[in-house]
Order: structure tokens, then C-alpha cells, then sequence
């Protein structure tokens, strides 16, 4: 039998692979002018938005779908919410249509999410779909996603499951809609394994049906609450500077004392224990006597 220590230290090792593998992938080619595509892209985005617009789904539908303009139908670039966002240095626009919210909570950039979706380039060649809750593909981390689902998702609820034991899964009150994304938060420059051409952008329809709140570390902190500067990433967060980001160490402060067993209240929660009073809990305070 493995010990803990192993499996916490594979966790580590696949958690790091994830972000540094996106991370290579989204560079491409070093000399590629990322600045200029995220241009482009925007105004192939738009174009696309004003000039098409949205069908509601049928009862025996799991998707709406998507057409061309042609007798005074409203445009999807009237109805859409847009949201700036900067990766890897480059500013884009990503935009989203909300067809239902949701009523459960949003998921955050770090959780894994329960979600069926089926995936368009603008000129309506499907790549890729997954419209069956039954199945294990369901599930997706955020921190393995491309990066338009891991900012898209948020913005959506989780709905509420209703099944009965032996029928089909069933999910009411799921967040519904469409994420219009550029190239850079897609595959950028690299493309995917010769189903999508490098600088597409890409549109997924997507439902959101259920959310599972992730602590990599298993350190009693949720990961999504380990960005300590606030700036919407977890990995740049290192207390003891040890190399390891918060978010994949079980002693953040590095005084020798685990995070879990950092709670002098007893409540199950590190981040509420300040047993010196200078402003700063115990699991990240060296020196809190």
C-alpha cells in the first residue's frame, strides 16, 4: 500500500504537470505575435456576434443552436456580457451568453465542475461534445481546461440534482449558455491534435449541472481560498517561499506545524486562528505564540 506522503507527492507532481504543460502549449512559437492575434480575433468575434443569432432548445434538445442573420433576428452582440482578461501577459475579450444562470453556486477557476458542453469553430465544424451526465467525462478540472472554460464556467451556477436511484441522471436549475472565446484562450498558436487549426477561436455550448470544491493539498483550505495576494491565481502564492505555492503545501508557513493542525479553535478551519492577535492566522504565521 502506498503511504500518504506518496500520494501527496504524485498530487503535487500531476498538479504541476497540468499548469506547466498549458503553460508550454500557449507559448507555441516564442516569436509568435500573441498581441496582434488577440486583435484579430476580437474583431472575427464580433463580426461573428453581430451577424448571428441564438435558437432556443428544443424539448428533446440538450443545445440551442447558432444562425446566420437574415430576417431581422437579434443579434447575439446585443445580448452577450463581456469579460477583459489577461493571460500570459496578453489582454483579451472573452464573451459569454447567459441562456439560463443557474441556482446553485459558481464554481471558482481551481474547482472541477460537472458539465456537458459540445464545442463549434465560427465557421460551424463541430470538434468535440460530451451531452451525456452519465458518463465519467462529465467531469473536467478547471485547472486542466483551456483556459476560456476556466474563466467562462465562473460565471455560471450549478444546478440541482434530482435523480432517482437506478434512472438516469438528472440535473434542474443548471447554469445554460454559450462561451465565445479567442484563439489565445483556446489553442492558440499550436492548435489540438489535428481536430482545431492553430489561432481558431471557438465557441462551446455549455451546462453546468454540479461543482465539487477542491483542496489539492488536502490541508483543510480550500484551494480556491489559498490566493493569498488576490490576484486570481493560486500558483504565485508561497508563503515560506519553499517553492511549493500554497495551494500544494500542507505547511504554508513552513514552521514545521501542518496547515489542518493549525486550527486552535477547533472549528475545522486554519484560516480564523490568530492565537498571537497580530493579524495574521497561524498557518501563515511562523511565529504565532
Amino acid at each position: 500500500m502506498k503511504s500518504p506522503q506518496f500520494k501527496y507527492l504524485i498530487l503535487i507532481l500531476v498538479i504541476f504537470i497540468a499548469v506547466y504543460s498549458c503553460k508550454k502549449d500557449d507559448d507555441g512559437d516564442e516569436n509568435f505575435d500573441h498581441k496582434a492575434q488577440a486583435k484579430t480575433d476580437d474583431t472575427d468575434l464580433i463580426d461573428y456576434l453581430k451577424t448571428h443569432y441564438y435558437i432556443p432548445a428544443e424539448a428533446n434538445e440538450s443545445f440551442g443552436s447558432i444562425d446566420t442573420i437574415e430576417n431581422g433576428e437579434t443579434d447575439l452582440y446585443s445580448q452577450v456580457e463581456t469579460e477583459a482578461i489577461t493571460y500570459n501577459e496578453i489582454e483579451y475579450k472573452q464573451y459569454y451568453f447567459k441562456v439560463e444562470e443557474g441556482i446553485g453556486e459558481n464554481p471558482s477557476r481551481f474547482d472541477s465542475v460537472f458539465v456537458k458542453y459540445r464545442g463549434f469553430t465560427l465557421d460551424s465544424v463541430k470538434f468535440d461534445e460530451n451531452i451525456n451526465f452519465n458518463t465519467t467525462k462529465g467531469w473536467s478540472s478547471l485547472f486542466s481546461v483551456i483556459p476560456g472554460w476556466k474563466y467562462g464556467l465562473p460565471h455560471f451556477k450549478s444546478g440541482i440534482n434530482e435523480s432517482s436511484q437506478g434512472e438516469p441522471i438528472k440535473f434542474t436549475g443548471t447554469g445554460k449558455g454559450v462561451l465565445f472565446m479567442p484563439s489565445g484562450l483556446a489553442y492558440a498558436n499550436v492548435g489540438s491534435s489535428g481536430r482545431i487549426s492553430a489561432n481558431t477561436s471557438l465557441l462551446f455550448h455549455i451546462e453546468l449541472a454540479k461543482i465539487k470544491r477542491v483542496d489539492n493539498d488536502r490541508d483543510g483550505i480550500l484551494t480556491m481560498n489559498e490566493d493569498i495576494n488576490k490576484d486570481g491565481e493560486v500558483t504565485d502564492d508561497d508563503t515560506d517561499g519553499d517553492k511549493l505555492p500554497n495551494f500544494v503545501d500542507n505547511d504554508d508557513d513552513g514552521d514545521g506545524t501542518l496547515t489542518k493542525d493549525e486550527d486552535a479553535n477547533g472549528d475545522g478551519d486554519p484560516t480564523n486562528d490568530d492565537t498571537d492577535g497580530d493579524g495574521i492566522p497561524d498557518y501563515l504565521d511562523k511565529d504565532n505564540s
